[in-house]
């Protein structure tokens, strides 16, 4: 996940606290709002979710007030999509994709078919 595909709400947040911090914030926490305290301690959801550190730098950006999550999922489909596609170069089947994604091997098949239209689409541009 790339912090220029999540929502522009959320990524001041991603760029204080880092990546992998904010995919793990929106795992454990999506599309609710949730209080940040002031200080955190070790054992606080967020400090045990994001690391001591990424807690601490969420809590100097929000000092005490509350953060709306978002779901963030089309940034979390396309970093799905883009480990599919690199799976599939380094030689795993549809089938294993599909398992291992829970998808449809047709779902599968899509996402792969969808990047060569979108790389077919930038060459044609060229011409």
């Amino acid at each position: 996940m790339r912090v220029e595909d999540l929502p522009p709400v959320f990524r001041e947040v991603a760029e204080a606290i880092g990546l992998p911090a904010a995919p793990a914030l929106v795992e454990r926490w999506p599309g609710v709002t949730i209080w940040i305290p002031k200080r955190n301690e070790e054992n606080h959801p967020l400090a045990e979710q994001l690391g001591m550190e990424a807690a601490q730098r969420l809590s100097a950006l929000y000092d005490g007030d509350y953060l709306r999550v978002p779901r963030c999922t089309r940034a979390a489909r396309k970093a799905r999509d883009a480990e599919i596609r690199q799976c599939h170069k380094e030689g795993k089947t549809a089938r294993e994709l599909a398992l291992r994604f829970r998808l449809t091997e047709r779902q599968v098949w899509n996402i792969l078919a969808s990047r060569r239209t979108e790389a077919e689409r930038r060459q044609i541009g060229l011409l």
